[in-house]
């Protein structure tokens, strides 16, 4: 059943990107350095230069799956970050998805796959399921705290 709500969160994360794109390029408010952000508890970083979506709580809200928060850059491409808060419990298998290579990043064990043009990494952290999917697959290593 976790399996079912993931595919659907994932499905609906391809859709919010398509409308994001759209959206963003008079929304977004840019950042001149690199920032650490705390998202529903969980820290990351957000490079220079990406701004996050001023109107982000239109997109963010998936329902009690979890919530996405878009930073974007016309020249670096884009970073989405999905915290799903009520994973407690599920395993890291839980996160697979076809064709995905078990992998490390800063520390964290995680799955590391490509789908519609974003690299993505999932893993489990805090009883947190997180997926953060970049344009450029060397962002991750910037992103993932």
């Amino acid at each position: 059943m976790k399996t079912d709500k993931l595919i659907i969160l994932l499905a609906m994360l391809a859709i919010i990107c398509l409308a994001s794109h759209a959206y963003a390029e008079n929304n977004i408010d840019y950042s001149n350095n690199s920032t650490n952000i705390t998202f529903e508890g969980v820290e990351f970083t957000i490079p220079e230069g990406f701004g996050q979506l001023k109107d982000h709580e239109d997109y963010n809200d998936l329902g009690s799956d979890g919530s996405t928060c878009f930073y974007m850059n016309e020249a670096k491409g884009e970073i989405q970050i999905t915290v799903i808060s009520d994973w407690m419990g599920m395993s890291l298998d839980e996160l697979y998805k076809d064709g995905a290579t078990k992998t490390h990043i800063n520390g964290h064990k995680g799955w590391n796959y490509t789908e519609d043009g974003l690299h993505y990494f999932a893993y489990v952290h805090n009883d947190n399921g997180i997926l953060v999917g970049v344009t450029n697959e060397t962002r991750l290593f910037e992103v993932i705290l």
